[in-house]
């Protein structure tokens, strides 16, 4: 009987540690699963700046809005943004809306040097680790001729990731303080407006072929006159060509 219950005993001594050995080896399988699978998700992380394709040169810049301006030594910079709005929301405490481009043209020795963009759209970056990423912005550099410059953008988000609470924007201060009135008075003061508004009913307008060069040739049959519309055009080209060239005098 001794000898019985004995076996027993050893048996289930056995099963005990056969169990308590499998519960480690699951512990560790679930242990190394969890630590693959942490290695795959940083893994699944973007390389930072390998967005920069998605942002374009900006065609319309011009007709955006200079809101900040650098000088340093032989450099010069002028700020671009696109948008009156973009800067209202600045001023009120908004985020900078999706589609906001900024555009920084710089200058060397009084020569065009380069295009810095950065431009926010809504999900741009979430390919990014968290650590790395600069909200919803990606950052391009284009040279003079407006092409991709041949460097690392990555520069960009390390130069803008410090400034967080600006929205990544480290011209945020100027764009705060910025005079929207200065737009509205510019547009008033510009040299086109009574240009354009000079009546051209009675001015009379001829197309002369390239051969005539001598002034009493102008009312000879071979001058067309050009429509009303045209002509206006063309008028106020001379006009305002005319002032701007007085002005550089």
């Amino acid at each position: 009987m001794k000898k019985r219950l004995f076996h027993s005993f050893a048996l289930l001594l056995t099963l005990t540690l056969t169990a308590c050995n499998n519960n480690d080896n699951y512990t560790k399988d679930i242990s190394q699963q969890e630590g693959n699978s942490s290695e795959a998700k940083s893994g699944e992380y973007a390389e930072i700046g390998s967005g920069a394709n998605l942002v374009k040169f900006p065609e319309d810049l011009k007709k955006g809005i200079v809101f900040a301006t650098y000088d340093r030594g032989d450099i010069h910079e002028d700020i671009y943004i696109n948008s009156k709005e973009a800067i209202e929301a600045a001023q009120n405490g908004e985020e900078l809306p999706s589609g906001t481009v900024i555009t920084l043209v710089g200058y060397k020795d009084g020569e065009l040097d380069q295009y810095l963009v950065m431009e926010k759209r809504i999900g741009w970056g979430s390919q990014y680790s968290p650590e790395e990423r600069n909200g919803e912005w990606e950052f391009q550099h284009f040279t003079p001729d407006r092409k991709v410059a041949k460097d690392n953008i990555e520069r960009c988000f390390t130069c803008h990731a410090n400034q967080l609470r600006d929205d990544y924007v480290n011209s945020m201060d100027q764009m705060k303080e910025f005079d929207l009135g200065e737009i509205s008075q510019s547009k008033n003061s510009s040299t086109e407006t009574p240009i354009a508004a000079i009546p051209t009913e009675n001015w009379k307008v001829s197309e002369l072929s390239a051969h005539m060069n001598d002034s009493k040739d102008v009312n000879k049959g071979e001058s067309n006159l050009i429509d009303d519309e045209e002509k206006a055009k063309k008028i106020q080209d001379v006009l305002l060509t005319m002032y701007l060239q007085q002005y550089k005098n």
